[in-house]
C-alpha cells in the first residue's frame, strides 16, 4: 500500500519537477541572452597596449584625442534634466551644421558641396526651435514642450532633432544624409564632452508623429534621429 502512495507522489512530482527546470532554463537563457545583447564587445588582448605603444598617442596633449577617448552615450535613466545655457546652445547647433573657415566652409562634409540639407530642431520644455546655420541663431517653432514624445522616457533638458530635407538632397541620395547626421551628431557629442553635457543619440523615433509635432510634411522633411541632453 505504501509503495502504491509512494509511487503516486513521485508521478504527481515529476511534472512540476520538470516545469520548474524548464523554467529555470527558460531563465537562464533569458540572461545569456541578455548579457550577450548588452555586454561591451571585447577588444583582442594587444589592442590597448598597441595604442598606448603609438608615440602618437603616448607624447600627444591634444584635446581632442583626449575627447575622442572621453565620447560615450549616457546611459538611458541617467539624465540629470539640468537646463542647458543658450551660449552652450548655440555652440552645438554650430558644431552640427554651421559654417567654419571664415565662412568659406561647412563644419560637416556636404556632398556635392551643397548647403545642409538636414535641419536642426531643438525641443525643451519652453518649447521648440529651429536652429539657422545662415545666421547661428534659433527661430521658435511652437510653444509645446514635445520632448516626452520623442525621447523615449529619458529626462533630457534638451533634444535635437535631425530632419532630412528630402528635396534639398543631392540626387535623392539619402545615403548622404545619413552620412551627415552622422558628423552632426558626432560633432555635438564631442562639444558636448567639452562643455560637461550628457548626450544619447537616438535613432528609433516615429517620423510621422514628429513630423506632425512639428507642423512638416512628412513626405518632404523626414525626422530621422534624435540626439538627447543635459547639463551633468
Amino acid at each position: 500500500m505504501k509503495r502504491n502512495e509512494n509511487g503516486s507522489k513521485r508521478k504527481k512530482l515529476l511534472p512540476i519537477l520538470l516545469a520548474i527546470s524548464l523554467l529555470l532554463a527558460a531563465i537562464g537563457w533569458g540572461v545569456s541572452i541578455n548579457l550577450y545583447m548588452t555586454s561591451t564587445p571585447r577588444l583582442n588582448p594587444d589592442a590597448l597596449e598597441n595604442l598606448k605603444n603609438n608615440p602618437l598617442w603616448t607624447t600627444s596633449d591634444s584635446g581632442l584625442l583626449q575627447a575622442i577617448e572621453r565620447r560615450n552615450s549616457t546611459s538611458r535613466g541617467d539624465f540629470t534634466g539640468n537646463e542647458i545655457n543658450e551660449d552652450a546652445l548655440q555652440l552645438l547647433g554650430w558644431a552640427a551644421t554651421g559654417k567654419n573657415r571664415d565662412g568659406t566652409g561647412f563644419v560637416i562634409p556636404l556632398a556635392m558641396g551643397v548647403e545642409p540639407y538636414v535641419s536642426l530642431y531643438l525641443a525643451q520644455e519652453s518649447g521648440v526651435r529651429r536652429f539657422y546655420w545662415e545666421s547661428n541663431s534659433f527661430e521658435d517653432v511652437s510653444d509645446d514642450d514635445i520632448r516626452s514624445k520623442i525621447n523615449s522616457g529619458q529626462n533630457a533638458s534638451a533634444i535635437w532633432i535631425y530632419v532630412i530635407d528630402v528635396d534639398k538632397v543631392p540626387r535623392g541620395s539619402m545615403e548622404w544624409a545619413w552620412h551627415a547626421i552622422g558628423a552632426m551628431s558626432e560633432h555635438q557629442y564631442l562639444v558636448a564632452d567639452e562643455l560637461d553635457i550628457q548626450a544619447r543619440f537616438m535613432a528609433s523615433i516615429n517620423a510621422d508623429e514628429v513630423a506632425a509635432l512639428l507642423g512638416l510634411d512628412a513626405d518632404k522633411h523626414i525626422p530621422a534621429s534624435v540626439m538627447a541632453m543635459a547639463q551633468k
